[in-house]
């Protein structure tokens, strides 16, 4: 009697289970999935937003940003502490230098004439990782962990190619994408996670340097 009764209570249970949403693992761009949640550096950081950068109608690249914390303001989201990741994958053949040219365009459109100067040495640096590389193919996959403390890990197709120091270039590669000018407004909202037609709260900062006496 009583191992009946416990096989019909675990039966009911096995059925609960079954019966409540499975939430979802992965998020889908054009074909390109990924998790929901990462471990960047030793930290847990979630996919806060996920989109196609498109140009000319031409679609480049699916872009995920990671954060510790969901956010959709764009000042929070770049000077969030902890650790982050910017996760892209190609959808075209991409020349590496003109990729590398085109993120050191979009800091440049988004940073103040003296961080760039201060951040001379990493921008050099940043350019001549892409130099170095062979010709990038649709399904190359570009991946940025920014560290705090320490600065951005390069890795292209699981293979670490390089680090550049500083947590001021964290912020000046986030806001290529979140910044005052993004490379893509629309790509901006969906990696804030915000849906068209609802506005984002802020953008991101442009830091100034401190006065000095």
């Amino acid at each position: 009697m009583f191992m009946k009764r416990f096989l019909a209570v675990a039966a009911l249970f096995s059925a609960a289970l079954l019966s409540q949403p499975v939430l979802a693992q992965t998020t889908e761009v054009d074909k390109v999935s990924l998790p929901n949640a990462a471990t960047v550096g030793g930290q847990s950081t979630v996919l806060n937003g996920m989109g196609m950068r498109t140009r000319f109608s031409f679609r480049v690249y699916v872009i995920g940003l990671y954060l510790p914390r969901k956010t959709t303001n764009a000042r929070e989201a770049v000077t969030m502490p902890g650790a982050k990741r910017v996760h892209m994958t190609l959808r075209r053949e991409v020349n590496n230098r003109e990729l590398g040219d085109a993120f050191l365009k979009g800091i440049r459109d988004n940073v103040p004439p003296a961080e760039i100067q201060r951040l001379g040495v990493q921008l050099v640096q940043f350019g001549q990782f892409f130099g170095s590389i062979p010709a990038l193919k649709a399904g190359d996959t570009i991946v940025l962990d920014l560290l705090p403390g320490k600065g951005m890990n390069l890795i292209i197709n699981g293979k670490q190619i390089g680090d550049v120091a500083g947590d001021e270039f964290n912020s000046a590669l986030l806001r290529i994408w979140l910044g005052d000018k993004p490379v893509q407004p629309d790509l901006k909202d969906l990696l804030l996670g915000v849906r068209p037609g609802q506005s984002a709260p802020a953008a991101a900062p442009q830091q100034q340097p401190a006065e000095r006496n």
